[in-house]
């Protein structure tokens, strides 16, 4: 041990030079001066004691020129100081060993989130928009980051892990459940670090704790709130705007409502009746137009018919007669066969015979039925033709009624057709809301945000800070050594300077 502790050989010669100096200046002492044990300036310091005398020195605090220090006397210092230097290297292993196993350790896990401004397109005529200007959906990522370390879900994960109960988020002394929140809230926030990669859509997330496992629940708990925080956010903008729909529905319900009974108050006032969109007085005009026609062929018939039967001789009008009544048919068949039956009769017995006598009153009775039927169809014709003409005249009468209401319709009509504009107008509009209403309130029940994990938390094998306990104490060993070695060189130099502060006061 007293071996290794020895100075070495360079370091003990130049020891015995400096002693041997010594001695010979110290053989020839000015008187009064003490003899210098340094061997900084002995040669400067003789030829000073030679020299004639000066007028002394001002006293310096420090020398007027730097010493001359070379490696050996380095050497020589960190020699002397070697305790030192020992000292130091174990105080800085045991503080390196001493930080690493007692220091608050910091397990910290990471993950990536591709987050696509581009929503998923579900709807043509959806509420929300995709930007496709690169500006804009940088802008629209950065909110979203923004979302992602926002208070509502760091919130959200205090409730969900109950945080605020952890003593490493909260403080022992906090007053009340809203003070504890909130310093969980300041603690979470400087345990969350999001930041987005440049020239990507992806964004980096991590998330440290004094445990593993919290890390890894604290990391998944924020991405599960932020993906609920963006559908939250969805479905809350597509409530408001079917809100507002909605409330305005009503409004537009009542101004259809109105704008239909002015329509009906409208029809009543001027007795306008339609059918099927169309007025029931031009229907009736129509229809009396139609009658009006068939009552003018019916006369016409009627007429001809009449003109037919009574003009002429009999058996022309015994003949049209005939085509259109089955008794005259039958009558004319009935005289045919008795008047060849009595023309046979008389060629046979003659013109005198009883017989014939017998059948020539029959044959007059067949001709007076005859002749009957004949004056009942001209009556019957005249009375027809008596009826088409009365049935023409009030249909003529019915028709210029008509005309008259029509013309007095078509008037009134320009202002209810305005009236049914307006209704129509209105009613179109309330349909297009509502059908907008109904689908933006489906809306809220579909997520098109377009985020996707593409590297889940995984919980860490080994801790982010401190480092390893032997990083920490190789390190505390060559710090320690280089602090020592930087106090006993300090050391050294100090002496020196002293020293020949206080040669240069004695001389």
């Amino acid at each position: 041990m007293y071996a290794m502790l020895r100075p070495p050989k360079f370091l003990r010669r130049d020891a015995a030079s400096n002693k041997a100096g010594a001695a010979e200046d110290n053989r020839v002492p000015a008187p009064g001066q003490p003899s210098l044990l340094s061997y900084l300036g002995s040669d400067e310091e003789t030829r000073t004691a030679s020299s004639p005398a000066r007028p002394a020195p001002q006293p310096t605090p420090f020398p007027a020129q730097w010493p001359d220090i070379s490696a050996g006397t380095v050497l020589a210092w960190l020699w002397a100081g070697k305790w030192v230097v020992l000292l130091f290297i174990i105080l800085g292993a045991l503080a390196g060993y001493g930080f690493g196993n007692f220091s608050k350790p910091k397990f910290t896990v990471g993950s990536q989130i591709f987050i696509d401004p581009a929503s998923l397109r579900v709807v043509d005529d959806d509420i929300f928009t995709s930007n496709t200007q690169l500006d804009m959906q940088i802008y629209d990522v950065e909110s979203k980051l923004r979302i992602l370390t926002s208070a509502n879900v760091l919130n959200s994960v205090i409730d969900a892990l109950r945080l605020d109960q952890d003593t490493e988020f909260t403080d022992e002394t906090s007053d009340g459940a809203q003070s504890a929140r909130l310093d969980a809230l300041r603690a979470l926030e400087k345990h969350v670090l999001a930041k987005r990669e440049e020239n990507s859509f992806v964004v980096n997330l991590d998330v440290w704790s004094e445990s593993a496992p919290k890390a890894l629940e604290i990391a998944n708990s924020i991405i599960t709130n932020f993906q609920d925080e963006l559908v939250k956010a969805q479905a809350d903008g597509a409530g408001r705007a079917a809100t507002e729909l909605f409330s305005r529905l009503d409004a537009l319900k009542n101004e259809v409502a109105v704008a239909d009974d002015a329509v009906q108050k409208f029809k009543r006032e001027h007795n306008i009746l339609s059918s099927d969109g169309e007025l029931v007085s031009s229907i009736v005009a129509n229809q009396t137009n139609t009658q009006l026609v068939d009552a003018q062929a019916r006369v016409i018939r009627a007429r001809s018919r009449y003109q037919e039967l009574s003009t002429g001789n009999m058996d022309n009008r015994l003949d049209s007669a005939s085509i259109e009544s089955q008794t005259m048919t039958a009558l004319r068949t009935q005289y045919a066969a008795v008047k060849r039956e009595l023309d046979a009769q008389s060629a046979v017995f003659g013109a005198r015979h009883p017989r014939i006598s017998a059948m020539r009153p029959q044959l007059e009775a067949i001709q007076a039925q005859i002749t009957a039927e004949q004056s009942r169809i001209l009556t019957a014709a005249r009375s027809e033709l008596a009826q088409a003409e009365a049935s023409l005249m009030a249909q003529q009468t019915q028709a210029n009624t008509m005309k008259s209401v029509v013309f007095g319709d078509n008037d009134s009509l320009v202002q209810l057709r305005q009236l049914e504009r307006e209704v129509e107008s209105k009613t179109t509009i309330y349909q297009a809301f509502m059908g907008r209403a109904k689908q933006i309130a489906e809306r809220q029940q579909i997520n098109t945000n377009n985020v996707r994990v593409i590297s889940p938390p995984t919980i860490p094998k080994t801790r982010s800070y401190p480092p390893r306990t032997l990083y920490l104490t190789a390190g505390g060993l060559f710090g320690g050594f280089v602090l020592g070695c930087m106090l006993a060189v300090g050391l050294g130099l100090m002496g020196l300077i002293f020293r020949r502060s206080g040669d240069e006061q004695r001389v």
